[in-house]
């Protein structure tokens, strides 16, 4: 075999290009900014039949409504946790308590400003990272499943980041349109919106399809209050509700790393541990009453409200927009210290 001679010049530029290409993958603008697709995103379960319900942009105060009639249910759902509202004792507690009833654990993720102009590829691992730490501090695993917020889906240099990173980018196929059907009067038509998809489905192919679904917990949507006839209408169907790990038979639902892509982890509820759970149970369609709800996008997908307090908890209607930063780690120890007598009192 016979390999052309390499000159000096060439010697030298060769090692000097690939330490400037190296600087520049972690610290410069991407490079990472291939097509993403829809097949880089999870958007049904490996078995035909099984129903997995996450809902987004939460914790709040219809994520606690919804807990109890998960628990209600013995149904199990997955959760996406928006790091930025944990900054607030209720609502750290809530995740916490979710956590311990058995329910998946995700990430939910959005760019500071929306826009990653300007951002280094550390910059943007880094704010992904102190979000997940976020979470770990609370429930002590890393997210691995993350939905990216819609203002930012179209980022194919954030999508592809993610990717690298080790995270399972989730998407559906299945909109329960709770954002639409967001008042008391109009909430049973979330139910409706499965009753369909479920009848359609069996009529044309004669067989069960899986679904992921896509809801937000949120006080602006009527996912709490729509939940219990949701719950009742998947039973009436013969579907069964899954976490995400039981959607694809994954036993290691949890990031070793928030940042690294070097492993993954599971616990006594994921997928094939003594304690994962899956199916459900009717329930009493007596639930959530959403007249205290705040917000300013009624009919409109979740939003941030722009309301934060430093000291009280907001009623809040979607993302907050802002980058997760030192004061968010402080605030987290402070939570930590207090969230068990929470929890225990919810037990």
């Amino acid at each position: 075999m016979h390999f052309a001679p390499i000159s000096i010049l060439s010697a030298i530029a060769l090692p000097m290009m690939a330490m400037a290409a190296a600087e520049q993958a972690t610290s410069g603008p991407s490079m990472a900014t291939g097509p993403v697709t829809m097949a880089d995103f999870l958007t049904s379960c490996q078995t035909p039949g099984q129903i997995s319900l996450t809902y987004s942009e939460g914790p709040s105060e219809a994520t606690m409504e919804m807990l109890q009639t998960l628990k209600e249910a013995q149904a199990r759902v997955t959760f996406f946790t928006n790091a930025t509202w944990l900054q607030y004792m209720q609502y750290a507690g809530v995740t916490r308590h979710a956590y311990l009833d058995g329910h998946l654990i995700g990430m939910t993720y959005r760019l500071p400003s929306d826009n990653s102009a300007g951002l280094t590829d550390t910059d943007i691992k880094e704010d992904i990272g102190r979000a997940s730490r976020t979470i770990q501090d609370l429930i002590g695993v890393y997210p691995r499943y993350m939905k990216i917020h819609e203002s930012n889906l179209k980022d194919s240099r954030l999508l592809n980041l993610c990717k690298s990173m080790g995270y399972t980018l989730v998407g559906f196929n299945m909109d329960e349109y709770d954002y639409k059907y967001n008042s008391a009067a109009s909430s049973s038509q979330i139910a409706e919106v499965y009753n369909a998809m479920f009848s359609k489905q069996m009529d044309a192919y004669g067989r069960k399809a899986s679904y992921v679904v896509a809801g937000y917990d949120v006080p602006t949507t009527g996912a709490a209050v729509a939940l219990p006839k949701v719950i009742n209408t998947i039973n009436a169907h013969g579907y069964d509700m899954v976490r995400l790990d039981g959607c694809t038979n994954e036993r290691t639902p949890y990031k070793k790393d928030p940042i690294l892509n070097n492993g993954f982890v599971g616990d006594d509820r994921s997928f094939g541990a003594k304690e994962y759970r899956h199916g459900q149970v009717n329930v009493k369609t007596i639930a959530y009453n959403p007249s205290n709800s705040h917000g300013n996008n009624a009919g409109a997908a979740p939003m941030p409200d722009g309301s934060a307090n430093k000291n009280v908890a907001p009623s809040h209607g979607g993302t907050a927009k802002v980058s997760m930063g030192s004061k968010m780690e402080s605030a987290v120890a402070v939570v930590f210290a207090i969230v068990p007598a929470i929890v225990y009192a919810w037990l």
